[in-house]
C-alpha cells in the first residue's frame, strides 16, 4: 500500500470527525486513534525518513517504502485463549522507520487501542482449519463477537493456503460450513476466493452440496470473476473494452498417446496420495512435467541438449538446472526411486519405459517442432511478421541459439513476454508453442492480438487449457473476452483437444529452473582466487570483489543509489540484491540498449567479414580451417571445437527476438573467445571490445562473467542515459530503474574470505 494514500485517508477522517460528519462516531471504536498512528506513514516518503551518517554519508533507514495490508490491518490469529490484544502488530515492520519511535511521538496509548480487538475499528480474525464444527465453533461464540456480528467469512483457496489445509481441503470447507450454520441467527456472507478454475469448480460443489442438504434450502452460491493481470489479488485490473477485435484461432494438438499416459501418471499420483506418500506423488508430477515440456520443444531434443550444453555449460545451480530441463535421466531419477521402494504397487517402472521410448523418438522431432517445420514452410510465414512465442525465457533462449533458428526471420519470445511484444510490433500471426494458461489470458485480453492465433501443443497438458476456459465463457465479470474464449475452446476441439479434465492435472506445474540462494559477481573469464567480500542478506550469499561496486539504497533526492567498494559494506547497509529476477530484467534493459546493439551489429559484420575470407567451400571446411590456425596457437584445442567454430561463424545469421535483441552467437568465454579472434587475425584490444561491449551485455547473466556483469549493472543505475547510448525516453526503462528499490535488501553479515593471491 502506498504510504500517501493511506496517510490521506487519515487525514480526511480526522477532518470528518473535527468538523462533526454524521459517518463519524467514535463510540467505544479507536478511530480517532487509528487516523492519528496512520498519518505518521508520511514518514515513510524518502524526503521525510529518519536519517543517520555512516562514514559522513546520509544514510537512509528503511528497507521498504511501502506498509503491506497486514500491517495497516489489526489481525488476531486464533489461540488458546480465542484472540488476544496486540500493541506491538500495529505497523510492525515500519514503525521504527518513521517518528512514532521518537521520544514523545510514540502513540503507545493508540496502538494499544488499535491492537486491541474490543476497541480496534476494523478487525479480521482468524479461524483455523479444523477437522470438527466443535473446534470451530469455539471461536465463532468468542465473547467479542456477542456485540460485533460477523461481516463476512473470507475462505482463501488460493494455492499457497490450499497446501497449509492439506490435500482434503474440500473437507475442512465443509466443516467450516457446518460451524457456521451453527451460529445463532442470521448465518454470515461467505466469500470464497479461488485463482484457478479447477478450485472455483471443487469450491462451488462443495458449497452446493451442503446448501442442498439444509432446509429450508439456499440458493446456490453466485459465482464472480475479475481480470487480474498480475499475481496476486492487489494487482492492477485493466479496464478491459466492451468488444475486442476478431481473432482467429487455429489449434493443433498433437499425439494424442500423451493423454493416456497423462492419465496412467495421474492415477499413480492419486493412488501415493491415498496412501500419503506426498514425496513419492511429486515424484509422479515431476515426470508429467518433462514429459510436457519436452513434448512441446519447438526444436529436436538432440539439438536442445547440444544447444544448452553450449549457451549454459557453467557449474553453478543456474545453468545445471537449464541443461537438466532436457535430460530424462535427471528428470525420472525420483521416479525411479519411487519404483524402487515398491509403494507404486509395480505401476511407475512400465510408464518410466513408456517415457524413455517417446524420448528416443524426439530426438530429431518432437511432435511439435515437425508441425512448426511444416508451418515455416508456407508462404510468407518465414518473415518477420510472424511471432514464435515458447513456454518460458530458458527454451527461448536454447532456440535462438540453436542452428535450425539461423534460417528463421520471424521473431522469438517466451509467453512472459508475449503482451508486451505484441504491443511493441504489429504482426500477422502469432505461433504459441505449448500454450500456457499465461498465453491465453495474454491472447484472450490484448487488443493488439493479431488476427492468427496458432497454437500447438501436446495432449498431455492440452486438459488444462479447457479447464481455463469455461469460467471466461459464462462469468459476467469476462464478458469482454467470452467470445475469444468461445472462439478459442472450439478451435481446441477442432485440433484434437482431449476434453476430459482432471482438477488432479490442475495441481502439476511445469516447474522452472530453481534460482541460486549464492550470487557470485567475483568472477571474470573463469575462477577467482583472490580475496573476496560476502555480503549475507535474508535470502542471499552475495560474493564481491573487495574492489567491485556495490549499490547502496540512498536517501539522496538526485539518485537512489550511491556506489562504495565492497570492502566499506557494514551490517545494517541496505543494497541492491542482483538477484535471478532482477538480473533478467536488468540484462534485458541492457541487451536491447541502443549501444549494446550497435556494437552487436559492429561484430556480426566483422564475422560476416572472416566467414567470406577464410577458404573452404561449406561452413564447416571454414571452421576446420579456423580450428587448425587455432592449434597453431594452442595445440590443445579438440576436434570436436569445429562444431562451435562452425556456430560462431555464422553469428550474424542469429535470429532476432520479438525486442530486436539477437544471440550474440559467441564463445562462452574470454580465452576461447580470444582465441578465436586471435586464429582470424584480430588485434587483442579489437577482441576485448568486441567481448565487453558487444558480447557480454547481450547475453544471459553467466557467474563466469559476474565481476564485469556487474560493473555494467553499476554503470546502468547511476547513469542510465549514458549506458542506453543516449536518452532513455523508453517508458518501461524508466519504471524498471525506479522499480529497483523494491531488490533492496539488508545486510546482515559480513565475511572475508582470503584468497590465495592469484589475482593479485
Amino acid at each position: 500500500m502506498h504510504p500517501l494514500d493511506i496517510a490521506e485517508a487519515a487525514k480526511h477522517a480526522v477532518n470528518d470527525q473535527q468538523n462533526g460528519a454524521d459517518w463519524f462516531t467514535t463510540g467505544e471504536f479507536a478511530h480517532h486513534e487509528l487516523s492519528m498512528v496512520e498519518l505518521r506513514l508520511r514518514d515513510l516518503l524518502p524526503e521525510n525518513a529518519p536519517q543517520r551518517i555512516v562514514r559522513g554519508r546520509r544514510r537512509i533507514e528503511m528497507l521498504v517504502r511501502n506498509p503491506t495490508l497486514l500491517e495497516t490491518t489489526a489481525v488476531f490469529p486464533p489461540s488458546q485463549a480465542g484472540y488476544s490484544p496486540d500493541a506491538d502488530q500495529v505497523l510492525r515492520r515500519v514503525r521504527d522507520h518513521t517518528h512514532l519511535g521518537d521520544q514523545g511521538g510514540s502513540l503507545h496509548g493508540a496502538r494499544a487501542s488499535i491492537g486491541d480487538p474490543k476497541t480496534t475499528p476494523f478487525a479480521i480474525l482468524g479461524l483455523p482449519g479444523e477437522r470438527t464444527p466443535k473446534r470451530i465453533t469455539r471461536y465463532l461464540d468468542h465473547h467479542l463477537l456477542a456485540d460485533r456480528r460477523i461481516d463476512v467469512v473470507v475462505v482463501d483457496l488460493t494455492r499457497q493456503s490450499r497446501e497449509e489445509l492439506g490435500e482434503h481441503w474440500e473437507k475442512r470447507l465443509g466443516t467450516l460450513l457446518e460451524a457456521l450454520d451453527a451460529i445463532s441467527g442470521r448465518r454470515p456472507a461467505i466469500l470464497a476466493v479461488c485463482e484457478d478454475p479447477f478450485t472455483l469448480k471443487a469450491a462451488t460443489r462443495a458449497l452446493r452440496a451442503h446448501n442442498a442438504r439444509l432446509r429450508p434450502r439456499r440458493q446456490n452460491p453466485e459465482e464472480v470473476g475479475i481480470c487480474l493481470t498480475s499475481r496476486g489479488f492487489l494487482g492492477p485490473s485493466p479496464s478491459l473494452p466492451t468488444q475486442l477485435p476478431e481473432v482467429r484461432f487455429h489449434a493443433d494438438i498433437k499425439d494424442a498417446s500423451l493423454a493416456v499416459l497423462r492419465d496412467d501418471l495421474l492415477a499413480l499420483s492419486s493412488k501415493l496420495k491415498e496412501f500419503g506418500n506426498v514425496d513419492e506423488m511429486r515424484a509422479a508430477g515431476k515426470a508429467l512435467s518433462f514429459v510436457r515440456r519436452v513434448a512441446s520443444l519447438p526444436l529436436g531434443l538432440s539439438e536442445a541438449l547440444r544447444t544448452a550444453d553450449t549457451l549454459f555449460d557453467a557449474d553453478d545451480d543456474v545453468d545445471s538446472a537449464v541443461r537438466s530441463m532436457f535430460r530424462e535421466g535427471m528428470a525420472l531419477a525420483d521416479l525411479a526411486a519411487v519404483a524402487d521402494t515398491g509403494v507404486d504397487g509395480g505401476r511407475a517402472r512400465p510408464i518410466i519405459a513408456r517415457i524413455q521410448q517417446l524420448v528416443s523418438m524426439w530426438q530429431d522431432e518432437t511432435p511439435v517442432s515437425a508441425k512448426l517445420v511444416d508451418l515455416l514452410a508456407r508462404d510468407d510465414w518465414n518473415c518477420a511478421k510472424t511471432l514464435i512465442s515458447v513456454p518460458d525465457r530458458n527454451i527461448s533462449e536454447v532456440l535462438m541459439g540453436s542452428d535450425r533458428a539461423l534460417h528463421w526471420k520471424c521473431a522469438i519470445g517466451d509467453h512472459f513476454d508475449l503482451g508486451a511484444a505484441m504491443d511493441r510490433t504489429y504482426f500477422d500471426r502469432v505461433i504459441v508453442i505449448g500454450p500456457s494458461p499465461m498465453a491465453l489470458r495474454t491472447l484472450l485480453i490484448s487488443e493488439s492480438t493479431p488476427t492468427d492465433v496458432v497454437l500447438l501443443g501436446d495432449a498431455a497438458g492440452a486438459g488444462l487449457l479447457a479447464g481455463e476456459l469455461w469460467p471466461l465463457m459464462r462469468l459476467p465479470g469476462f464478458s469482454a473476452v467470452a467470445e475469444r474464449a468461445t472462439g478459442l475452446l472450439a478451435a481446441l476441439k477442432r485440433g484434437g483437444l482431449d476434453e476430459k479434465i482432471d482438477h488432479r492435472e490442475a495441481e502439476f506445474k511445469i516447474a522452472p529452473a530453481a534460482g541460486s540462494r549464492d550470487i557470485d559477481l567475483s568472477r571474470e573469464g573463469g575462477d577467482y582466487t583472490g580475496e573476496r567480500v560476502i555480503l549475507h542478506t535474508s535470502g542471499h550469499r552475495i560474493v564481491y570483489r573487495p574492489t567491485s561496486d556495490v549499490l547502496v539504497f540512498s536517501s539522496s533526492e538526485a539518485r537512489l543509489f550511491e556506489k562504495l567498494p565492497a570492502h566499506e559494506i557494514e551490517p545494517g547497509d541496505h543494497v541492491l540484491v542482483l538477484d535471478e529476477e532482477t538480473r533478467n530484467r536488468i540484462r534485458a534493459a541492457l541487451a536491447t540498449s541502443h549501444t549494446s546493439l550497435a556494437q552487436l551489429a559492429l561484430y556480426h559484420n566483422q564475422i560476416a567479414v572472416l566467414r567470406e575470407q577464410t577458404p573452404g567451400a561449406t561452413g564447416m571446411d571454414k571452421a576446420r580451417q579456423i580450428v587448425q590456425n587455432m592449434r597453431e596457437i594452442d595445440p590443445s584445442v579438440p576436434d570436436s571445437e569445429v562444431h562451435n567454430v562452425h556456430r560462431w561463424l555464422t553469428a550474424d545469421l542469429a535470429a532476432p527476438s520479438n525486442d530486436g535483441a539477437r544471440q550474440p552467437r559467441a564463445a562462452r568465454d574470454a580465452t576461447r573467445f580470444n582465441l578465436f579472434m586471435q586464429a582470424n587475425g584480430i588485434s587483442s584490444l579489437v577482441a576485448k571490445t568486441y567481448w565487453d561491449l558487444a558480447i557480454v551485455p547481450t547475453r544471459s547473466y553467466r557467474v563466469q562473467e559476474g565481476f564485469q556483469f556487474n560493473q555494467r549493472v553499476v554503470q546502468f543505475i547511476l547513469d542510465p542515459e549514458s549506458a542506453q547510448g543516449g536518452s532513455p525516453t523508453d517508458a518501461g526503462l524508466r519504471k524498471l530503474w525506479l522499480s529497483l528499490h523494491e531488490s533492496v535488501d539488508e545486510v546482515e553479515r559480513v565475511e572475508i574470505a582470503k584468497g590465495n593471491g592469484a589475482h593479485g
